[in-house]
């Protein structure tokens, strides 16, 4: 009799329309599936990203042994190398097949685990994404700077979305990037579509109540929860937003709204990143939506969702695969300032700070204009540790992992890696937030003043982070203005922006 095949399917792989599950034989195939809490205690993970990941898998499990595999899961394992151990305990010398994990330095531990519990790992292509590994090593070869706008061409004609039909090598519209026109912000008591939600049945309720008791002094809250951990639940969610959000997505993009959790984003990175959606299938969604739906989704919304699944998405994995390791440790900027208490806390009376950590708060998530332009902003205009930053970003976000937030962060948010990423540094002041939202109006800060008790504390980091680096950027091309203009103040102004910044470490008003 022919020996089964043994399949370690990770947590944020949970596919079996791609890699080793594709086509298996359940009569053949035997599957091990690991809720490791050691990882997620490494981690320090919030209570609601544990059991996203935990809850999704269980469910993955008891839908594999449902259909005839041989399933060996392990629930709320101490870690994988205790899980691996045990599964080659029961079928001594298999080897494991293991779909490419997605981040750095995962594959080399399985091995070792495996091989030191008298088995070993065999590690196949990963399918999940949309360009491969040597063409975009053959994209980036001779390239001093990997800008992501030239590898979102690039990718675009490769896979033919959103091509001119009669031209397969235009751009439909014939502009390729339609940025410009995703800054809009919603006229007041406009109303955005909610993303379903998705109620915990019996299995899920039991993840949470296991968290709950596992990890007891994790951050976060576990309830309410309603994130989409099943196949049929991710498409439901897929086909929710392409219906009533993708078509309100572009001209809001980059907006602010008080009390608004999502506005039209569509928060399919937490099914993208568990595997349980392929970017493929979005973009075409997307694509046949704006083609089919008689004007309904304008290109400037299909454009620019898909540049954040085919651009920024596909661009960041590869950049962390290559750049990785040098990305986790840079901190160009030599910036070492603490996290503030706040970012732990959400206590502060900024408006849009308060409003994005709630939201954080709640449940796990908070959309990319707060990730970027309100937490990374403050941070890189306050001098914070990157280092420190990525690692927050990852314990709370549900939808964060190692090669997502590496380069979100430490390259795009905080210029960590002095420019390799970015043309400039993603810091601002209050009125870039004053423009974009309506939380200055309700804020007792002025984004207008960067002296004295009310001035706007993102204000007061960015013109102190033109200070402290004003000799690196005299000559760039779009920070010298900013240069200049802080060189032209009186030297009793800048002291007091100093003092003021050195305050704000301290503590956030």
């Amino acid at each position: 009799m022919t020996a089964p095949r043994h399949v370690l399917v990770l947590g944020d792989q949970l596919t079996r329309a791609h890699g080793p599950l594709a086509g298996a034989d359940p009569a053949r195939t035997v599957v091990l599936t690991v809720e490791s809490v050691g990882l997620v205690r490494a981690t320090r993970a919030r209570v609601q990203k544990a059991a996203l990941f935990f809850g999704a898998l269980r469910r993955f499990a008891a839908d594999l042994e449902a259909d005839g595999f041989t399933v060996d899961h392990h629930r709320l394992a101490p870690s994988f190398e205790a899980a691996i151990a045990a599964h080659l305990e029961r079928w001594p010398g298999a080897t494991l097949e293991v779909m490419r994990p997605n981040d750095r330095g995962v594959a080399e531990a399985l091995r070792a685990a495996a091989r030191a519990a008298g088995g070993d790992v065999r590690v196949v292509p990963n399918p999940l994404r949309l360009v491969d590994d040597e063409a975009f090593d053959a994209w980036a070869a001779g390239r001093k700077r990997w800008v992501m706008e030239d590898f979102y061409r690039f990718a675009r004609a490769r896979l033919g979305w959103l091509m001119d039909p009669d031209d397969p090598t235009r751009p439909e519209g014939g502009v390729w990037n339609l940025d410009a026109q995703n800054r809009r912000v919603p006229p007041r008591g406009h109303r955005f579509a909610p993303p379903p939600r998705f109620a915990p049945d019996a299995v899920q309720d039991e993840v949470l109540d296991d968290v709950a008791r596992t990890l007891p002094d994790h951050p976060g809250r576990l309830r309410p929860f309603d994130w989409p951990i099943t196949r049929a639940q991710a498409l439901t969610a897929l086909d929710r937003f392409v219906a009533e959000r993708l078509p309100g997505f572009g001209p809001y993009e980059d907006a602010l709204v008080h009390g608004e959790r999502t506005l039209d984003h569509s928060q399919l990175s937490v099914p993208l990143n568990l595997g349980l959606l392929h970017p493929r299938e979005v973009l075409e969604a997307v694509e046949r939506a704006y083609r089919e739906g008689d004007g309904r989704v304008p290109l400037q919304s299909a454009e620019g969702f898909g540049r954040q699944v085919l651009g920024w998405r596909e661009y960041v994995a590869h950049v962390d695969r290559v750049r990785g390791p040098e990305l986790e440790r840079a901190n160009a900027l030599a910036h070492h300032a603490p996290l503030p208490d706040a970012y732990g806390t959400g206590a502060t009376r900024m408006a849009c700070f308060a409003d994005a950590w709630a939201n954080l708060d709640e449940r796990g998530w908070s959309h990319h204009i707060q990730r970027l332009m309100v937490f990374g902003n403050l941070a890189l205009g306050l001098g914070v540790d990157p280092i420190e930053l990525t690692a927050w970003f990852t314990s709370l976000h549900v939808d964060a992992q190692d090669w997502v937030m590496v380069p979100n962060v430490m390259g795009m948010s905080q210029h960590a890696d002095g420019g390799g990423m970015t043309t400039k540094p993603y810091v601002s002041g209050g009125a870039y937030l004053n423009r974009m939202g309506d939380h200055c109006r309700r804020c007792p800060f002025d984004p207008g003043s960067r002296i004295g008790p009310t001035a706007c504390p993102f204000t007061v980091g960015y013109w102190d982070f033109v200070d402290r680096h004003q000799e690196r950027f005299a000559r760039h091309p779009r920070m010298a203005v900013a240069v200049k203009a802080w060189r032209a103040h009186d030297a009793a102004e800048q002291a007091a922006v100093r003092a003021r910044t050195s305050e704000l470490r301290e503590r956030l008003p």
